[in-house]
């Protein structure tokens, strides 16, 4: 490993510089949760404002696990504060980093299409969310034209069709690509 030197570190995260003039961060708290809930042929995803790509993005509820909070719990409040949605059964499909060349975060990603009921959103004060309802074909579709670009959403989406939860196959997907360019 490289020589790296400590730029800052500030509430829990600390920022380095590589050698090479790469800059990457560490979380103190670096767990976070994520759910895919599917609700019927529709995913309940969310949009909101990400300020370091400067746009609107669409992508899974979920956020940061409290400190002695246990994941599921987690998932299951960050799901109830975003869209305002509570489920039964969870579905733990497993983890990944979702920069890990920028920063050493874990996320843990869930799947629930169990007893989704509307509540009210319980956003904290500097959230600004849109819950946005998309059809399972057309977030494949989408993900596959590359309209789509959050890496949680795409590994739950991939790891939901690789474990049985999504019944539809690439080729209803291609079909459908085809049938919207005619």
């Amino acid at each position: 490993m490289g020589k790296t030197k400590l730029l800052i570190r500030h509430h829990g995260i600390s920022i380095y510089e590589e050698a090479s003039g790469k800059i990457y961060y560490t979380k103190e708290h670096h767990q976070s949760v994520v759910v895919l809930a599917k609700q019927g042929e529709e995913f309940l995803l969310i949009r909101q404002y990400r300020a370091a790509v400067d746009e609107d993005v669409i992508q899974l509820p979920g956020g940061g696990v409290d400190e002695g909070e246990d994941l599921e719990s987690a998932a299951r409040r960050e799901l109830l504060e975003e869209t305002g949605c509570t489920c039964g059964k969870l579905v733990y499909l497993g983890w990944l980093y979702p920069a890990s060349w920028r920063c050493n975060e874990i996320a843990h990603v869930y799947y629930t299409d169990d007893g989704i009921r509307q509540a009210e959103q319980q956003l904290e004060g500097y959230e600004n969310i849109d819950v946005v309802r998309l059809s399972v074909q057309e977030c494949l579709r989408r993900i596959q034209a590359n309209e789509l670009q959050d890496s949680e959403l795409v590994y739950a989406v991939l790891q939901s069709l690789l474990k049985g939860f999504i019944q539809l196959s690439v080729n209803e997907v291609n079909r459908h690509i085809v049938d919207q360019s005619v």
